[in-house]
């Protein structure tokens, strides 16, 4: 069976799902880079990969057209969605052939995002020259689902999925008993300083959870333009103590930071399309405290048992459910393990390039074949509850 991936650009969260599926097809496998990595992504600490299977259309005609002739001639083509791989499923589509559209959530700004030009075209050729053919839709997020049901598309054609990064072989409880030698609870915050990401969420936890006499270090990981108004946030609470701003580091360093903290805040609203930086730190056996409008969130974590969701936006609800954890120090300890599990026997790249090319090979022998739960599992819509 030959597998092709049309997407933007190769990245560390596509790269061990990329691996996995050259090798259970013995070399029958392409990824299609769209566009070049941007320096932008280069200087966050992402790298520029090179492997055989790997063509960069972006580079000349002669790759681009090398490029369409793969994605129509295989057996299974999967895109990353949007207007730019249109083409490829247009080409491919009016011969019938299986194919996969990978989506994060459509309608982050409600209408807004229904009358943008690139749903407008998505949609327009989903219901006219794509409409009962074999295209089915792999939701990167627990609210794709629902974005594509109020649109009528996409009706019993919506699997979860996901991106997965590389998750590591632990042994977690060493990882957990290692911890124990912390002087106080460490918790990370890791993204960019963006205000849809609310650094300032982690900054007023801090000052609540100082104020009701909690000893624990906060450690914050990143820049971005809120760079400065967190720095003054800190100091004008008297926080620095316990408040650190780290700044960047490459991926592979974030990792290893991420292993030393018992708490991972995660504190974005709606416009977190999937959030992967939760599946690196359930990875590396952190406890997660999580906004429930993630898209990772309705997938990766369940509230009570492998991490804490907590109403997005809501300082009280962030602070009662980090409060309880501090408390448990016993149960945090048994979601973090449950959220390595999580991630380790299941929500991983091998799982999910496996589940993908049984899901594939049964849709070509005409076989259908049904998971239950994780990757390749149905997608039901989900309402966000904003």
């Amino acid at each position: 069976m030959k597998i092709v991936i049309v997407t933007d650009f190769v990245n560390h969260y596509y790269a061990p799902l990329a691996e996995e599926l050259y090798r259970l097809t013995e070399g029958n496998f392409w990824f299609v880079e769209v566009h070049p990595l941007p320096d932008s992504f280069k200087k966050g600490g992402f790298s520029v990969y090179d492997r055989p299977y790997i063509i960069r259309a972006w580079e000349s005609e002669s790759a681009q057209q090398r490029a369409y002739q793969l994605a129509v001639e295989a057996d299974v083509l999967y895109t990353g969605g949007g207007k730019f791989v249109v083409d490829y499923e247009r080409r491919r589509l009016k011969y019938n052939k299986l194919t996969l559209e990978c989506a994060e959530r459509i309608l982050k700004r409600g209408l807004l995002n229904l009358i943008s030009p690139t749903n407008l075209l998505t949609q327009f050729y989903y219901h006219t020259s794509f409409f009962n053919k074999p295209l089915y839709k792999l939701c990167i997020s627990g609210y794709t689902a629902n974005d594509m049901y109020l649109q009528h598309a996409f009706r019993d054609k919506c699997y979860k999925w996901a991106y997965f990064p590389a998750i590591p072989q632990l042994d977690a409880q060493k990882v957990l008993d290692g911890r124990r030698k912390n002087p106080c609870i460490k918790m990370v915050w890791c993204a960019r300083f963006l205000k849809w990401k609310h650094p300032e969420m982690a900054v007023l936890l801090a000052e609540k959870l100082r104020g009701a006499g909690y000893q624990f270090e906060l450690n914050m990981i990143g820049s971005g333009e809120m760079y400065g108004e967190i720095e003054t946030m800190i100091r004008q609470r008297n926080l620095a103590d316990c408040v650190h701003l780290l700044g960047n580091y490459p991926n592979v360093e974030v990792t290893k930071k991420m292993a030393e903290h018992d708490i991972f805040l995660f504190t974005s609203d709606k416009f977190e399309g999937w959030g992967v930086v939760l599946n690196e730190t359930m990875g590396q056996v952190c406890c997660p405290v999580a906004s429930h409008l993630i898209g990772s969130v309705p997938f990766l974590l369940k509230d009570g048992y492998n991490g804490q969701v907590f109403e997005s936006g809501n300082i009280d609800s962030l602070f009662e459910k980090t409060r309880y954890i501090l408390d448990h120090p016993d149960e945090m300890r048994d979601m973090s393990l449950r959220a390595y599990e999580t991630v380790a026997d299941e929500w991983n790249a091998v799982v999910a390039a496996r589940r993908l090319y049984d899901f594939c090979e049964a849709w070509l022998q005409q076989k259908p074949i049904r998971f239950e739960h994780g990757p390749m599992s149905k997608a039901v819509p989900i309402p966000p509850r904003v």
